[in-house]
């Protein structure tokens, strides 16, 4: 079943802004049901043309893991930066965090010039996804403000680590990876320091998107 996010209610409708309708036309969607995600909550709707979709009921649909789940990722190409935006939302994050760290190459520092396309690029894998929310995109942030975030675990990924993540995580956590060119070893000295456990993953090195699904395959949902 098709599934669409709309930002506003008009009593027993929703309205559908100019991009859903027109992905409803390409779809020939006409006397079929299809879901609409309203504050975070899915209803069965049908399509009234040109811009509303008439509630028929509420789902009792819940896709999220309950905790937040925080990515943080070097500002890398921006075609790897946006398969990583892709699939970290498939895999359930609920905030993505650009960051700027000593390898990360210096063309890539216009990413704030491409939100309006990497937000729909969420929004659109949030929707093919089945997600109950549209993840947050932040600013971008320095390495050390990346290691000062405030939240229960951080994880990072280093390809010279030898303990590698052989258990699943749950609970309010962030994943950090590295640029192309990796971290240095002073910037894994700090996060250490800050408490940041450290792992390997492979014996192979990773691109830092691949790094990212790899972690969040760890996550638990029990």
């Amino acid at each position: 079943m098709y599934k669409f996010f709309s930002f506003k209610r008009d009593g027993d409708y929703f309205i559908l802004d100019d991009e859903t309708q027109k992905h409803i036309r390409v779809l020939r969607i006409k006397n079929e049901p299809f879901l609409v995600n309203y504050e975070n909550e899915f209803y069965e709707c049908f399509y009234n043309f040109p811009n509303l979709a008439k509630i028929n009921k509420k789902l009792n649909i819940n896709n999220e893991y309950g905790y937040e789940i925080v990515v943080a990722i070097p500002l890398i190409k921006q075609n790897h930066f946006e398969i990583a935006l892709q699939k970290s939302v498939e895999l359930g994050a609920t905030k993505i965090i650009p960051f700027i760290s000593e390898y990360c190459d210096k063309s890539n520092l216009n990413v704030e010039n491409k939100y309006d396309r990497f937000n729909k690029i969420i929004k659109e894998a949030a929707q093919q996804s089945f997600r109950n929310i549209i993840p947050e995109l932040s600013l971008v942030h320095s390495f050390d403000q990346i290691l000062d975030y405030q939240i229960d675990q951080k994880i990072m990924a280093y390809e010279k680590e030898e303990t590698e993540t052989n258990h699943n995580f749950k609970g309010n956590i962030m994943f950090i990876v590295g640029p192309e060119g990796g971290l240095t070893l002073s910037e894994v000295k700090k996060s250490e320091d800050k408490g940041v456990k450290i792992v390997g993953l492979t014996k192979t090195i990773l691109r830092a998107e691949t790094a990212l699904i790899y972690l969040l395959c760890k996550l638990s949902n029990f």
